[in-house]
């Protein structure tokens, strides 16, 4: 399902209603883009869901955008079978959040075929809140002809968190990665197509844009003594960089375990009380036996909604995912 395409629990909040009328509206700006192409279509592979979802949105209409993993298989997981292999060999280019997120890609990064989009490959900006007068760069005098995808540096997560996508900063760039290959593609003399893949390149810009904007509206109603975001392992980073909360992580307290120890619950219980936390979010529902644990001896609650910090939801899409 396309990012446009917007999937939202209905209820009655303004909130909703605004983000529904916003997005339902950006759907008909892309859907009324130019839907042919003379040249014959290109068979790309998209590795994880949330790839796909982006390539997707970008690639001309006539081009086939293959998604290898499913919505319910973890990539962390994935290992090739000779079918995708298959596939991979002899698509035009395979596009990848990279091997931090996906560790089987590493066979397949050095291929001149595969695209990494993902966290080492482009420059996290340094984003530690979101205001009036400090947002996103004016994405749309970016000229997305311009080959500068691949930059060396890297924010400072310790390579251990991969999510960028949680700032839409990140998933403008990763589509400007996306846009830039694509384009790559297409004679230079076919300017009907190169100029549709700007077009839906700028229309998926504006819109990841204005979510953002979205995002910044709805943490301004949380007071600050709140902001404070804890799950199970290093995931949120981004998201608090840059809308302005803490991110705890259980795992740095608790290393590779994955029960609360006498020697650590301590900590833990401590700085849950320092920070005011007033709930834990659960990455899996039911909620991990870590977290349950944690909830109970704490007393502070587990709330009802999972966060997807993996990639997408089962239904919905990178919009409805944030």
């Amino acid at each position: 399902m396309s990012v446009f395409k917007k999937v939202l629990k209905k209820n009655n909040s303004s909130k909703s209603r605004f983000v529904l009328k916003s997005f339902a509206a950006a759907a008909l700006v892309l859907s009324s883009l130019g839907q042919e192409s003379f040249a014959k279509g290109k068979s790309y592979v998209a590795i994880e869901p949330l790839t796909c979802d982006l390539v997707k949105v970008i690639a001309l209409p006539s081009d086939q955008v293959n998604c290898l993993v499913d919505r319910d298989k973890d990539v962390h997981d994935l290992r090739i079978t000779p079918k995708q292999a298959q596939l991979l060999n002899i698509s035009d280019k395979v596009f990848t959040l990279g091997k931090e997120m996906t560790p089987t890609m590493k066979n397949w990064e050095k291929k001149s075929s595969t695209i990494v989009i993902g966290s080492s490959v482009i420059d996290i900006d340094d984003h530690s809140s979101h205001n009036e007068n400090n947002h996103h760069d004016d994405h749309s005098a970016v000229n997305i002809d311009k080959h500068d995808d691949h930059h060396g540096s890297h924010h400072d997560h310790g390579g251990l968190d991969p999510h960028v996508w949680h700032d839409p900063h990140n998933i403008v760039k990763m589509g400007k990665i996306i846009a830039n290959k694509l384009k790559n593609d297409i004679s230079i003399f076919n300017r009907s197509d190169r100029k549709q893949i700007t077009e839906r390149f700028n229309a998926f810009d504006s819109i990841v844009e204005e979510l953002d904007s979205w995002i910044v509206q709805q943490v301004s109603t949380i007071p600050d003594q709140n902001k404070v975001i804890v799950s199970k392992h290093k995931a949120m980073e981004y998201y608090g960089d840059a809308f302005g909360f803490k991110t705890l992580s259980l795992l740095d307290f608790l290393g590779d375990s994955s029960s609360l120890r006498p020697q650590n619950i301590a900590s833990i219980l401590r700085e849950l009380k320092e920070e005011n936390v007033k709930t834990l979010f659960a990455e899996q529902i039911p909620p991990s036996k870590l977290l349950r644990n944690l909830s109970r001896q704490s007393s502070v609650p587990i709330a009802n909604d999972q966060i997807f910090v993996d990639g997408l939801m089962m239904k919905g899409n990178t919009i409805s995912v944030a």
